[in-house]
């Protein structure tokens, strides 16, 4: 693995919310719209300690992400993020390694194809305790027919999402249907020596993956609170079968929203999505009916990360 390791400032928490000070005036309707430039005050030219305390690096991601921002605001959200990862962020390491992970292949994208800095951004993520970049991490290596470093992280995402929710006897969602295909390509010799390669990462590893996890988000006000209303749960699917070929069976999105006051989507834009780009037309129904809460009291823009899942002609967001 080429990843420089170091000591991270932040760990993205599964299902946090993060807020960011710009204001935004009401849109006329519920659906993702159009929306006046969501600017930050010179990104670019900020601290990374200030970039860091007001969480900036969502409102930074977003910006980077979204093609309805011009692309020199776009590619100076990006050298912020890149600012941050040097200083250890892992939200930020995060977004970047999903960038270079896919490079062209994402519409309107800015960064090339590098498969090195890819694996750098996201294992650096992954050991500061960003569980979607450990997902994103063994996808990227089985796709360049690494299984047994496919497995390895496969599997130490199984083994903290038990962690993290004991009562839930066995993983759900995209990540069996990753571990069974890292497990079809191994060879015996790499079963052989899987468990004790697990184990190893979690000796080296393990320490500073759970001081991740433990960091939290500042607590918001009340009024500031992003909760998904719909979809509830799981939604079906609504595409005839067969309808769009070269769509997995289970599938894995990453979206992060500026949610306004009125709890209505005026930006959006997708982090990364497994096992390949083509499944985001496939997720595109449970993305359209999304909705939150309204926050009247709440004068900023509230940003929401937001994993999904699609797996037996179902989405699930059983993550926020």
């Amino acid at each position: 693995m080429r990843a420089r390791w170091g000591v991270g400032l932040l760990g993205l928490l599964l299902g946090a919310a993060c807020v960011a000070q710009t204001a935004l005036p009401a849109q006329p309707t519920s659906a993702p719209v159009s929306t006046p430039r969501m600017l930050l005050p010179k990104p670019a030219a900020r601290s990374v300690s200030a970039m860091a305390q007001d969480h900036a690096y969502a409102l930074l991601a977003l910006t980077a992400l979204s093609a309805k921002h011009p692309k020199p605001e776009r590619l100076a959200a990006i050298g912020a993020l890149t600012r941050l990862a040097e200083h250890g962020n892992a939200f930020a390491e995060y977004v970047l390694g999903s960038l270079y992970m896919w490079g062209p292949q994402r519409p309107h994208a800015l960064l090339p194809y590098n498969a090195a800095l890819a694996n750098e951004y996201l294992a650096n993520a992954a050991i500061r305790g960003n569980l979607f970049a450990m997902q994103a991490l063994a996808q990227f290596e089985l796709l360049n027919h690494h299984p047994l470093q496919a497995m390895i992280w496969a599997q130490t995402l199984a083994y903290y999402h038990h962690r993290l929710r004991p009562a839930q006897k066995r993983a759900v969602g995209y990540l069996p249907e990753l571990i069974a295909h890292a497990q079809e390509q191994l060879t015996t010799a790499q079963e052989a020596k899987l468990l004790s390669d697990v184990n190893g990462v979690l000796v080296r590893y393990g320490p500073r993956i759970e001081a991740g996890l433990r960091r939290r988000w500042p607590a918001l006000p009340a009024d500031c609170l992003a909760r998904r209303i719909a979809p509830q749960g799981t939604v079906p699917d609504f595409f005839r079968p067969g309808r769009w070929k070269h769509v997995p069976r289970a599938a894995s999105l990453v979206m992060i929203y500026a949610v306004d006051p009125a709890g209505r989507i005026v930006d959006h834009a997708i982090i990364n999505v497994l096992p390949n780009w083509h499944v985001r037309y496939q997720m595109r129904y449970a993305l359209a009916i999304m909705r939150f809460n309204p926050a009247p009291g709440c004068h900023d823009l509230r940003l929401v990360i937001q994993p999904m899942h699609y797996i037996d002609h179902r989405y699930s967001m059983h993550w926020h």
